[in-house]
């Protein structure tokens, strides 16, 4: 990724979240007030349980958190693999539902996945998030930290299933008929939707102490979303319907998560060309030099590129903040300073920036 990606590792304190910021539900876990056989689970996300033939395999438990409770999510063996009669499947959680498939014993054809999500119309620019990352073979399995917005309603009705064929099945926004550039639905997608944004985190790594793991989410459009989804997965999933690489007992430990939003811009344009001398941290009043009487801002976040697991890389070209987020107050070639207000999306904070600009 070309955005930093910010990982730091704290034991005491506490995360105020801001009184305006538009959060997840449920971010810190605390509402366990469902059950899958007999374990508790959180009311407003869903874990990678399976039921099949009769049996039900918890994949999501509760845990002490760092705060209160947190979920934990495992990978896990289920049936009898020697005898081709079962497999290790990735834990994860999502506010999406996860589905299984396989229609009558033919495994080979079996096929899993996420679909659906929450209503959602902001556009944060971070995902923070806790975790702790155990397990037997951390350093062999990509565990992941995944957010994803999209206007509209995906359709499709094959998708990959273990042996690398498509197994037919419809389904509703699926994730990987939203994600097309970096884990899409390689058997085709009936009716696509505009993807707004993602961030997605994934390393092999241990994490026995709690980690805050900052995660930038990048934008592909201008377009205010429709809906949106989080997958925290301890395991290879999403992966292209991961059928290998996963390893029993790899677990992901997740509390307090948050969405930051930000009151920077990534990059400044001035008269349609990028002002390569911009710095979007400083309060300091900076000095812009043109050539002629044009001089017209316009701000840009969320810039990066992901790279999925085939080593493709997406680019991400941001967003141009709109009327409501940028206000440019004209200042005078060779006097007064142009003011540029910026507030961030949910109108948490405001930046100012000053620009003297010199003929």
């Amino acid at each position: 990724m070309k955005k930093k990606l910010f990982v730091g590792m704290l034991l005491m304190g506490a995360m105020t979240l801001s009184t305006y910021a538009q959060q997840l539900p449920d971010p810190h876990f605390e509402n366990w007030s469902e059950k899958f056989k007999g374990d508790p689970q959180l009311k407003d996300w869903h874990g990678s349980n399976v039921s099949q033939i009769g049996s039900k395999f918890t994949f999501m438990y509760q845990k002490p958190g760092r705060t209160g409770y947190s979920a934990y999510v495992t990978d896990r063996t289920i049936g009898i693999p020697k005898l081709n009669l079962g497999a290790t499947g990735p834990g994860y959680m999502s506010l999406g539902v996860p589905w299984q498939y396989l229609k009558g014993l033919n495994l080979n054809g079996a096929t899993a996945g996420t679909e659906g999500g929450i209503a959602w119309k902001h556009r944060p620019d971070t995902m923070a998030v806790w975790v702790k990352r155990v397990g037997p073979a951390t350093d062999k399995e990509d565990f992941h930290l995944l957010f994803y917005s999209w206007i509209g309603t995906a359709k499709s009705s094959h998708y990959k299933n273990k042996v690398g064929g498509c197994t037919e099945t419809e389904r509703v926004n699926e994730e990987s008929d939203i994600r097309t550039a970096t884990d899409g639905n390689e058997c085709g997608v009936d009716q696509p939707v505009k993807q707004v944004a993602e961030g997605w985190y994934r390393a092999r790594a241990t994490y026995n102490d709690w980690t805050l793991i900052k995660v930038p989410i990048f934008y592909k459009n201008n377009g205010r979303p429709t809906m949106c989804n989080v997958i925290f997965s301890a395991g290879n999933y999403p992966a292209f319907r991961a059928n290998d690489g996963l390893y029993d007992k790899n677990a992901l430990y997740v509390d307090d998560v948050e969405l930051i939003y930000s009151s920077r811009i990534d990059k400044m344009l001035v008269n349609g060309k990028e002002w390569k001398e911009f710095k979007p941290d400083t309060d300091k009043e900076q000095t812009l030099k043109i050539q002629g009487d044009k001089v017209e801002f316009a701000g840009y976040r969320g810039i990066g590129t992901l790279t999925n697991i085939k080593g493709e890389r997406a680019r991400f070209n941001g967003r141009k903040l709109d009327s409501q987020e940028m206000v440019v107050t004209p200042g005078e070639i060779n006097g007064k300073p142009w003011v540029i207000t910026v507030k961030a999306d949910d109108g948490s904070s405001t930046h100012v920036y000053k620009v003297k600009v010199e003929r």
